[in-house]
Order: structure tokens, then sequence, then C-alpha cells
């Protein structure tokens, strides 16, 4: 028995032979067709074959372009797509060299090639897949090649696209739009993200209560130990509900407190002192002397919040120190062993619309920062995480730049 075995093991071998033969073939002829396959989409986009051209891809397919908001599904690049067909103002990409690769069960490939384009040299890749018998693209990926020794020049023109959208990503976490201003005065450099909306003007909100208590404080109105009293009425909120001092009433952003000091002051004063102060934008009268901060035609840009913190914190405004240190006392938030943050945060609802302020600065070991974020929900229905959101984006900003960790 032993002999009739050995007679089978070359025979054995000699068929193994075959199969590995016939299988190498197999698998080149195979990325014949799926270069073909590639080939002809390339050209169908040339040729403005836009049927055709999405036709190759998977209907869960994915379009990847070499700008990093450039992504696609297989059905919005057919519409992003369609105009440029329409208009034959296609692109016509070139492979001049390609890698298929082919997976264990032969119903996927992947891929990689260099490409002539109106680009220079791009590079594609993605992922094939047999579907019914068919073969389809299921990913496509173009990126643009950078030659390393011209990397660092094009890093830096690209890194306030880049910026922009690392900062467009944390609003995007917290479902918000908005704006954040920067200021380091060290280096005379303003930043952040979205600028184009650094000087529109908004409802300065609870953020008000900054030069409120300062021109309540200059005038002496009151004092540093001002007690606002309860008297046992119905407030929004209940934490308003009970005695409190001037930095309580500031912390827990108590309206009704802070109107009184509004009203104490009265709008001639008020009108008087935030002129003094180069505080632009309020319409102050005697009818809304307690409300003009909330609603009406009182507005504020962001560039103007952080010019009013930066001075106030540097104690450079017409007013005493021992107001302005008593004030920016009140406005610490939080202190840690590398930084301290002050400021004020601020809601507003503008015709059913909420957005929200943090105003203030970050002292820190380089130096100090002064902020002004706005922000917006997307979906003005869903607002609980919002009074959170204005602190909590403002802290990833300061993250992202490397200020705090």
């Amino acid at each position: 028995m032993k002999q009739v075995r050995l007679l089978y093991l070359p025979v054995l071998f000699i068929m193994m032979g075959h199969v590995a033969l016939f299988a190498q073939p197999a698998a080149d002829t195979l990325k014949i067709h799926l270069g073909m396959i590639l080939d002809q989409w390339h050209r169908d986009a040339a040729e403005s074959n836009h049927d055709a051209y999405i036709g190759a891809m998977t209907t869960n397919g994915v379009f990847i372009g070499t700008d990093a908001t450039e992504y696609w599904t297989t059905a919005e690049f057919r519409a992003w797509s369609k105009p440029y067909f329409d208009r034959k103002k296609t692109w016509h990409f070139k492979p001049f060299s390609r890698n298929i690769y082919i997976g264990d069960t032969g119903s996927t490939a992947w891929f990689d090639e260099l490409l002539d384009t109106q680009m220079g040299i791009c590079r594609g890749s993605g992922l094939l897949e047999k579907q019914h018998g068919q073969w389809k693209i299921a990913q496509y990926v173009l990126s643009a090649t950078i030659p390393n020794d011209i990397m660092k020049k094009v890093t830096g023109m690209k890194s306030a696209a880049d910026s922009a959208l690392v900062l467009k990503s944390i609003f995007d976490k917290y479902h918000m739009t908005g704006t954040i201003l920067l200021l380091d005065p060290l280096k005379n450099k303003l930043f952040g993200y979205n600028p184009a909306r650094w000087d529109s003007g908004y409802l300065p909100a609870s953020t008000f209560k900054i030069p409120n208590a300062l021109i309540a404080l200059e005038t002496g109105a009151i004092d540093t130990g001002y007690v606002f009293r309860w008297h046992g009425e119905k407030r929004r909120l209940p934490q308003w509900e009970k005695d409190l001092s001037l930095g309580e009433a500031f912390r827990v952003s108590c309206v009704p407190c802070f109107q009184e000091l509004a009203r104490k002051t009265g709008a001639a004063k008020m009108n008087s002192f935030l002129k003094q102060m180069n505080y632009p934008g309020m319409d102050v009268r005697a009818d809304n002397i307690d409300i003009f901060w909330l609603e009406g035609n009182s507005r504020i840009t962001p560039r103007q919040q952080v010019d009013f913190v930066r001075r106030l914190h540097e104690e450079k405004l017409p007013l005493k120190k021992s107001v302005m240190q008593a004030m920016k006392s009140i406005m610490v938030i939080e202190v840690t062993p590398e930084n301290t943050l002050g400021g004020k945060t601020g809601w507003a609802i503008r015709n059913g619309n909420n957005y929200g302020w943090f105003t203030g600065w970050l002292e820190t070991k380089d130096g100090v920062f002064y902020i002004a974020a706005l922000v917006e929900p997307k979906d003005q229905d869903k607002v609980d995480d919002f009074a959170a959101a204005r602190k909590t984006v403002t802290m990833e900003v300061l993250r992202f730049y490397g200020i705090i960790r």
C-alpha cells in the first residue's frame, strides 16, 4: 500500500502545479478586465457620458475628491456632477500607472493609479466589487500628489483652510454654527473661525452685564457689597429666587437683578458712560432702559466685544482702577495651575432664533488671549445643550490652537 501511495504523489504535485499555472493567468486576465473598466470610466467622464459614468459605481458607493470637504455618496455625486456633464465641462484623467489587487474571494479588488490631470499628477485609489455578475466601483479617492521638497510651502498655503475645516467640525460636533474671534496681543494677531461674521452685529444679551455692573460701580449706584433683595415674586429661574450678592447675580446671570441696576443708572448716565467707554451700538432710551440689551436695535460685533474686554482686562477704560479690578475679579470663572478664565456668557432670541455669546479672556503662562464666541443651534427647535455649548465650543477651539491642554 505504501508503494501505491508513493506512485500517486508525483501525479498530485503535477496537478497542483497545473492549478497554480491556470490561477495566475486567470488573475492576470481579471486585472486586465478591471483595468479596462477603470479606463472606460475615465473616458466616460472626459466624453460627458453621465449615465454611464455614474452607472459604473455601486448604488452605495462613495467618491472622495481632493478638497477635504469633497465627500459624496453615489447619489450625491450624481447630483453634484450632472451640471458639469450637461455643460460638457468635465474632467479628463489619463492613467499612466496602475496597480490592482484581487481579494481572496474573487469578488473584491482594490487599486491605486497615477493620473495625468488638469491639476497635475494625481493619485486615484479605491475599491471594486462584483455585484450580480458585474464589477462596479464602490469607492474612489482622488488625491493631489505633492513633492516632498515643496510640502512645507504647500502646507503653509493651505493652513488657513485646514484650520477652518477643523474649527467647523468643532461647531458641527455640538450641532452649532457661528464664529469665534481670538486676539493674541503679544503677536498683534487676530485668528479664529468664520471671520466673515466678526463685524456683524448682534444683541449683547447677558454679556452686557459687564458694562452694566461697571457703570453702576463707577457712579456709586452700588458697591461691591451690594445685595439684590428678592421679595418672593416668581422668577424665570429658581436660582434667581433668593437674595444675591453682585458676584452671585453675575454668575447666575440674574436678569431681574441687572434690570434693577440699569434702572438705577438711568438712560442719560447709561448713554454717557457707554460713550466714554467706547461701548458702541446700544440703543438706550428711558422706555427701554431695562431691556435694550435683550431685545430691540442694540448691536455689538465680536470684534467690538474683544476690544472692550481687552481694555477692561488691561485697565484702560476711563474708570477707577478699583472698579475695573473688582469687575475682573467678579468675572473669574475658573482657575487652574496653568490658566485663569474670565468672562461672561449671553443668550438672546432674535426673530425666533437663539444665539449665544461667550466673551472674556484666558490668562496663560504665554500671555493673555481675548475671546468672543457666538454660537447658534443648527436646529432652533433643539436648544437643550445650547447653554453649555457656548463655553464648551470655546474651550475646544482653545485646545485646537494649543492654548490650553
